[in-house]
């Protein structure tokens, strides 16, 4: 569906495609990335990351080696679908991997890095890459926490996947550009893949979203649907910085995707890059 939308990179989370083929970590097998490469190909479309989702900075030691497992097995599988890195969001220290106030500790942020550091390690073995995704409701949530975890894990294999609106939350969207110039400050020369998306505000905290005690909510949604985010700047940065940079529009739909898609294309148009990878 993403190449008949007119896209040419997507984000394919392992969760998603263990669903949908009815697998696990054992069935990333080589015959599967052959059938998965050839269908992409066919529809134009390559894997700009490969989803990993498990917690890597919970104090559980079982749950955490397990979790590492499934980081080696995605590592490997990435290199069979033509070496795309493979993309993380930044963990919580807790075995439940709830969203609460530990997230915000210095040990929080030791417990990623040293989860993170042994993946980085399995990750420059097979050649591959590891991006981390900082967010508003995990355990990296600031530039600054951001380039704390580059520096604590130097390794070449390491970088960022940096999706702006992750890192607001209701009571810093007024702060939204200037947070976005401190990330690219900050991390620019680490980042290897952007997520483009919008946001609301909703005056509840009882949903899913991104809630920090005033009462209210930010909602996400796919970039330039609400006007909130002006994502022109990065576009900008990145025609500069980082020319050919995969670009994936996150919390679009089927009927908002073309919008997301023409909004991309001005933006594009007007910084000098291509609208299907920056």
């Amino acid at each position: 569906m993403a190449g008949e939308l007119g896209f040419s990179c997507i984000q394919l989370p392992s969760k998603v495609l263990y669903a949908s083929m009815g697998i696990d970590r054992g069935g990333l097998t080589r015959e599967l990335a052959d059938h998965l490469r050839a269908v992409l190909d066919e529809a134009g479309v390559s894997v700009a990351v490969l989803g990993c989702y498990k917690n890597l900075a919970t104090p559980d030691r079982q749950q955490l080696m397990d979790n590492i497992a499934e980081y080696e097995a995605c590592l490997n599988f990435a290199q069979m679908l033509g070496g795309c890195p493979v993309g993380t969001e930044t963990g919580r220290p807790n075995a439940q991997n709830r969203v609460a106030d530990d997230r915000m500790t210095d040990g929080a942020l030791e417990a990623f890095a040293d989860g993170l550091a042994r993946v980085c390690d399995r990750a420059e073995a097979v050649g591959g890459q590891i991006l981390i995704e900082p967010g508003w409701n995990e355990t990296v949530n600031t530039p600054d926490r951001c380039r704390e975890v580059l520096e604590r894990v130097s390794s070449p294999s390491l970088g960022v996947i940096y999706d702006p609106v992750s890192l607001l939350h209701p009571s810093v969207v007024d702060e939204a550009q200037e947070i976005t110039a401190r990330m690219l400050y900050l991390c620019g020369s680490k980042i290897r893949v952007l997520h483009a998306k919008d946001f609301e505000i909703v005056d509840n905290e009882d949903g899913a979203g991104w809630c920090d005690g005033t009462g209210s909510r930010l909602v996400c949604h796919g970039v330039g649907e609400t006007g909130r985010y002006d994502f022109e700047p990065v576009v900008a940065w990145a025609a500069a910085a980082c020319p050919g940079i995969p670009c994936v529009v996150e919390n679009s739909v089927p009927a908002t995707a073309a919008d997301c898609l023409a909004t991309l294309e001005h933006m594009s148009a007007c910084c000098g890059a291509s609208h299907r990878e920056l």
